[in-house]
Order: C-alpha cells, then sequence, then structure tokens
C-alpha cells in the first residue's frame, strides 16, 4: 500500500510489529484487561476484535465512529482518538538516499534465506493445523440448541449451570483454533450461552446478574456483527429497565435494537417491551400502537436467533399476546387486558402439551386475574388463578411472583378487601410466595449466580 495513503492505525501498527491480525487482536484484547483493571470497569474486560472489523479500521473503510468501548482500548493503546486512527496518516517526510560503495552493502547467505523460509514454512502449518474439529463444534451448537428449546420444561437452575458448562467449553476452545470462521462461531455460542444465563438468571430472581450477562452477551456479539443476538441483547437491557422501573430507558434501549432487527419475531418482542414500557409511563396511545405492530410483525422474515435456534430466543404470538395483557394491566384497562390475556391462554391450549409454556401460561393467568379485579369481578379472578396454584416451586419465576404480587395488592383494595373470597385469595397467594424459584439458589442469589 502507498504510504500516502494509509491509515494511521496502519503505519503505528505496523511500526509496533503488530500489523497483521494475528499479532493486533492479543495486543487490543491485553489493553482491554488494562484498561479494565485500571478504570475499574468489568464491562470491557473480555472485549475482542473480528478479523473483519479490524480489517475494516486498517483500510479507513467505516461510516461511523466504533463503538465508545472501541473507542477507548484504541486510545489506551496508541494515545489517539479513534478518529485520527481511521483517518489517512500525514505524509511521511521522504528520507535522503545515501548511496553505499559495494563493499558497505549489507549481505546474506543462502543459507540464512534458507532457514528463515523452512521457519515461515513451520510457523504457517503449526498455525493452520490448530483447528477445532467439525463435531466439536456440532456438538457445542446442539447443546446451546438444546437448552434453548427445552427451556420451558425445564428448571431455571438447572439452565443456568447447563449455559455455564457450555460458555467454559468455549474458553476452554477459544485457543485451540487460530481459524477466524471457527473463532466467529464460537463467539456465537458463548453469545448464546449468556444469553440463556440471562434468562435463567431473571427467572431465578437476580436482575442484577441478568443484566451482566446480557452485557456479556453483547461483548461476544459486538465483534463479530452478530446483529441477531445483538437485537436481543439491547431488548433484553430494555426488559430488565422496565423491571427495574426505568421505562423511558427502556424504550431507549428497544429504539437502539430496532435499527439492527431483521426478523419479524425480534420486531414483535421489541414493539411488546416497548408496549409496557410505554404503560408504565401511562402512554394508552403508544400502547395501543406497540402491541399492534407487535400483532402484524411479519414473521417470515427470520434470522439464525429467533427463528432457527428459537425457544427461549422464539417470540411466538402467545408471548406476544401475554405482554400485551401486562400492558393493558399497567393502563388499568381491565377489559383490554382481559382479552389479551384470555387470547394467550386459548393459543396455548391449542398447542401440543409438549409444546406449550408453562411460564408464559401462569404469567398470563397471573393478568386475567389482575384483569378480572379492574373489571371488579372477583369470583372470575379467584378462578383464574386455580391452576397457578398447583405449579412446582421451581415453576414459579420470579416474573410470576412479581404478578402475584400485584394481585395480592389489589385484593387488599375496596371493594375487595372486606369480601371472604378476596380474603382467603389473598392468603393463598402469600402461602403460594414462600416458595419459588428464588429458593433455587444459595444466598446472596446475585454472588452464587456470578
Amino acid at each position: 500500500m502507498d504510504s500516502a495513503s494509509e491509515t494511521l492505525l496502519r503505519r503505528l501498527a505496523r511500526a509496533r510489529g503488530i500489523e497483521p491480525y494475528a499479532a493486533f487482536r492479543p495486543e487490543y484484547e491485553r489493553s482491554a484487561r488494562e484498561l479494565s483493571t485500571q478504570d475499574n470497569d468489568p464491562d470491557i474486560r473480555q472485549a475482542t476484535l473480528s478479523q473483519r472489523q479490524y480489517a475494516r479500521w486498517l483500510a479507513g473503510d467505516v461510516k461511523e465512529a466504533p463503538y465508545p468501548v472501541a473507542c477507548r482500548i484504541l486510545r489506551h493503546m496508541f494515545n489517539r482518538s479513534a478518529g485520527e486512527l481511521l483517518a489517512l496518516a500525514p505524509p511521511v517526510e521522504p528520507t535522503p538516499q545515501i548511496v553505499h560503495m559495494a563493499s558497505e552493502l549489507p549481505t546474506i547467505t543462502e543459507d540464512e534465506l534458507l532457514m528463515s523460509a523452512h521457519d515461515a514454512a513451520s510457523h504457517a502449518g503449526d498455525a493452520a493445523s490448530q483447528a477445532l474439529s467439525p463435531a466439536t463444534l456440532d456438538l457445542l451448537r446442539n447443546e446451546v440448541f438444546t437448552l434453548a428449546q427445552k427451556y420451558h420444561v425445564k428448571r431455571p437452575d438447572d439452565v443456568f449451570r447447563a449455559a455455564r458448562a457450555v460458555r467454559e467449553k468455549v474458553e476452554r476452545h477459544m485457543p485451540l483454533t487460530h481459524r477466524p470462521d471457527q473463532e466467529t462461531d464460537l463467539y456465537v455460542i458463548a453469545a448464546q450461552s449468556c444469553a440463556l444465563m440471562a434468562s435463567a438468571a431473571f427467572d431465578l430472581g437476580s436482575q442484577e446478574a441478568a443484566r451482566t450477562l446480557t452485557y456479556a452477551t453483547l461483548g461476544y456479539a459486538r465483534p463479530i456483527d452478530h446483529h441477531p443476538l445483538m437485537a436481543w441483547s439491547s431488548g433484553n437491557l430494555g426488559l430488565l429497565a422496565y423491571w427495574g422501573n426505568r421505562p423511558a430507558e427502556a424504550v431507549g434501549h428497544v429504539r437502539a435494537a430496532q435499527e439492527i432487527a431483521t426478523s419479524g419475531s425480534c420486531q414483535a418482542r421489541l414493539h411488546s417491551i416497548a408496549a409496557r414500557a410505554y404503560a408504565y409511563l401511562g402512554d394508552a396511545q403508544s400502547v395501543e400502537r406497540e402491541t399492534h405492530s407487535a400483532e402484524e410483525a411479519d414473521r417470515d422474515h427470520r434470522d439464525e436467533l429467533h427463528d432457527d435456534v428459537g425457544g427461549e430466543f422464539a417470540f411466538p404470538l402467545e408471548r406476544a399476546a401475554m405482554s400485551a395483557g401486562t400492558s393493558w394491566v399497567l393502563l388499568g384497562n381491565g377489559h383490554h387486558a382481559v382479552a389479551a390475556s384470555a387470547k394467550a391462554i386459548t393459543l396455548l391450549q391449542g398447542m401440543p402439551a409438549h409444546q406449550r409454556s408453562t411460564k408464559v401460561g401462569a404469567e398470563a393467568a397471573a393478568d386475567l386475574a389482575l384483569g378480572h379485579l379492574l373489571n371488579q369481578d372477583l369470583e372470575a379472578a379467584a378462578h383464574a388463578l386455580e391452576e397457578v396454584f398447583h405449579l412446582a416451586p421451581e415453576q414459579r419465576v420470579d416474573g410470576l411472583m412479581l404478578r402475584m404480587a400485584g394481585v395480592r395488592s389489589q385484593l387488599l383494595t375496596a371493594p375487595f378487601r372486606r369480601a371472604r373470597i378476596a380474603s382467603d385469595l389473598g392468603e393463598r397467594i402469600e402461602e403460594f410466595s414462600l416458595n419459588s424459584a428464588r429458593l433455587l439458589l444459595p444466598p446472596p442469589a446475585p454472588r452464587a449466580l456470578t
């Protein structure tokens, strides 16, 4: 490349002897760890860089600035801003030509030439041989796929431990390959494992661990530009912000995810999360718009995460209906809440038993009960919860328990507080809440999960 048209990053990397990707990436990751310790910021410790992204940086082929984390790491490495590094380097002053006498010219022997050639060939052979067998990658992919598909019938603590084991296997396999395609595959599997751990952590009652694991998912997905995983992660951050009583932040995460989401299932999920956040803000018009958009999402548009892996990553019609019920409950619209929640339950009942999600059904039933209470129908609310009370403790996940707490609070308001049926129902909810999925891990839950 003509030095007059090279980026400053390429020039500085060449001068430091780390221009090849195989040399640059370890230095980049080492700098990330240094910066994490220096700034006490654990979120960037696992930062890495894909070969494709590095090639773009070297060529200055970028339409927008790198992510803030990457900008910080590049500044730490070169003490220059990302903008300076990705721009053309300033011209180099020509070096005066010095004429040497023949006797002064450096010499090299044929033995040195042959030795260097053999060394290079040997290293190339070693690097090419460092690859994983296809069977190893297929086994890891299948483990994650099975966990995602069977999530709805497994205990959340079992899913968490199994997904953690897969991620640890990926970590052990990473140094065993130098093939970019296999490294990308490993990053995808690691990201999916962290995403499943995040879902399980939330179900077990640790929003803090769920949030950290969602950022870990992003940390694996961003270097390989995996948009489905990035969109899922941003949506999950939005969902966690909603549960954390930060609806405006939730909407911001959803909007960021929608810019890169392509799957109809993913878009339906994002619209549903946005609807809940707007419901929290009391914006009925936006709730109606978002729930309608979730229903109308074109599910013929698919992606490899939400549709091909599916399972816990999918967002089928019954899940969208359940989420809509939650939004209407938040707005205090009992009629819409009952209609949406009942639709979710009807859709589930029309499915084969082994495909039904107990979690979705129970949460829809709790919202249905709340909707009936908003409509002043106490007996219908009690009837809606009958099957929920039979759930085993490990099936009483955090989203359900938070809804049941809402039912309990509603029973204490007028005109229910003096009714015998409300008193009995409240006692059953209190007894039901004594044993839940939160008890599957020893306290403190966040420390046990990390």
